[in-house]
């Protein structure tokens, strides 16, 4: 077995992996690279064939510095709907680990997501004490959402499955008041 293992690395080793072009004359139409796997001796051994998708082109490319996701992942996203089923309306917004869910007439604020089994997880606006839940709920919801509309900035920890170790996050408020209004006025939509 040791032999033949051995006999086959062998034989692997020899061979290499190539890619190649060639130059494009002007009766030609413009192919695609092709690459192929040849041995010591240049005999071609392996080759892709021309793709089937050669006539689609991409138009456009999007590329999004750093910057611009962090930006985004800074702003307020607001979401509502209503359910066909059972014509339940669901509206919520979040920023970053901070959401804020109105179900039916009722409110819900919630810390994190795919949170750690029974853990707790903790909101603190400015300088005030940290309010705690588990699993990313926190309690009462009314009194926290009048506090974020005072708030400047919001902190938050929570433990993320499988991982037992804390997650913390700071979420701008400037512009929370202004963005939950919006979510009241499409609830109201619905």
């Amino acid at each position: 077995m040791k032999k033949l293992v051995l006999v086959v690395f062998c034989a692997l080793s020899s061979l290499s992996l190539q890619a190649q072009e060639e130059p494009l004359t002007s009766t030609q139409k413009e192919q695609p690279t092709i690459y192929e796997l040849t041995d010591s001796n240049s005999t071609t051994l392996l080759m892709n064939r021309t793709s089937k998708y050669t006539h689609l082109k991409v138009d456009k490319k999007t590329y999004y510095s750093d910057d611009a996701i962090e930006a985004d992942l800074k702003k307020w996203w607001v979401t509502c709907y209503k359910k066909p089923f059972d014509n339940k309306k669901v509206c919520s917004m979040h920023s970053g680990d901070l959401s804020v869910f109105l179900i039916n007439g009722k409110y819900s604020v919630d810390v994190g997501n795919d949170h750690y089994p029974n853990t707790k997880a903790g909101l603190r606006i400015d300088n005030g004490s940290a309010i705690y839940g588990y699993e990313g709920e926190i309690p009462n919801p009314l009194n926290v959402i009048e506090k974020l509309k005072k708030g400047k900035t919001a902190y938050t920890r929570y433990q993320e499955w499988p991982y037992t170790y804390d997650v913390d996050n700071e979420i701008d408020l400037s512009r929370f008041s202004e963005h939950f209004n919006k979510m009241l006025k499409q609830y109201k939509e619905l």
